[in-house]
């Protein structure tokens, strides 16, 4: 079972009472990567998305959210010190912000504004010919929003396999097989599976799990409280 668990994000003057009692739950590198962040709308969706990731884990393992442990690989990518097997990812866009559970696969999550507009050239640069091809090809009312899930389903990829933004976009390649998403590298498919999310026409939401089982996607809202996040 995958859980998506979403909030909505809120207006800087509705959190800011509220921030001290959010942040004091935050580990070290997490309360420094907020305090190194300039805009106070990216604050508030640093604090949100640490604090709904220590939620879920809380919930799933029976500890208190401020006593999860959360430590970062290499590259970056976090994951639970204590509970390795239960894996998590978070990402904000549009205006939501969005964490991703997953227990014994590795997972990904990105998410856009569906109605972002995007200058498409730019796959020329990041994408793969094919790729490119398609966006050209497709009907131009369409094309920000394929290129919009294009550029989610990599994102969530390079965040499952935890290169981010070090790995070129164009080192590998979305293939459309039947109903499926398939990733290529070097013309070798992936180990992984592809989910776009089609119940919000606000938000292209994708996630990518290691593994090619279909997996349960269960997705949830969530909102705050003075001191803690509940799901409703």
């Amino acid at each position: 079972m995958v859980t998506i668990n979403v909030i909505e994000r809120p207006e800087v003057a509705l959190l800011a009472p509220l921030k001290k009692n959010f942040t004091d739950l935050l580990g070290e590198r997490e309360r420094l990567s907020v305090e190194r962040t300039r805009k106070d709308k990216d604050k508030i969706e640093k604090i949100l998305g640490w604090v709904m990731c220590r939620t879920e884990a809380s919930r799933r393992c029976g500890v208190n959210p401020a006593d999860i442990r959360i430590a970062f690989h290499e590259k970056g990518k976090p994951f639970l010190l204590d509970f390795p097997k239960l894996q998590f990812n978070i990402t904000h866009g549009g205006n939501i912000i969005a964490v991703a559970f997953c227990n014994d696969h590795e997972i990904g999550i990105d998410v856009e504004a569906a109605d972002r507009k995007v200058n498409t050239t730019i796959a020329e640069r990041f994408f793969t010919p094919a790729e490119a091809d398609f966006l050209q090809n497709c009907p131009s009312q369409q094309r920000s929003n394929n290129f919009l899930r294009l550029w989610t389903i990599k994102e969530a990829y390079l965040k499952m396999t935890g290169d981010g933004l070090s790995k070129p976009l164009n080192s590998f390649e979305i293939r459309h097989i039947g109903n499926e998403i398939k990733i290529f590298e070097n013309e070798v498919l992936q180990n992984c599976a592809v989910f776009q999310d089609e119940t919000d026409p606000k938000h292209i939401i994708t996630v990518c799990i290691k593994g090619n089982k279909q997996i349960e996607i269960k997705k949830q809202w969530m909102r705050f409280t003075e001191e803690r996040l509940l799901i409703f």
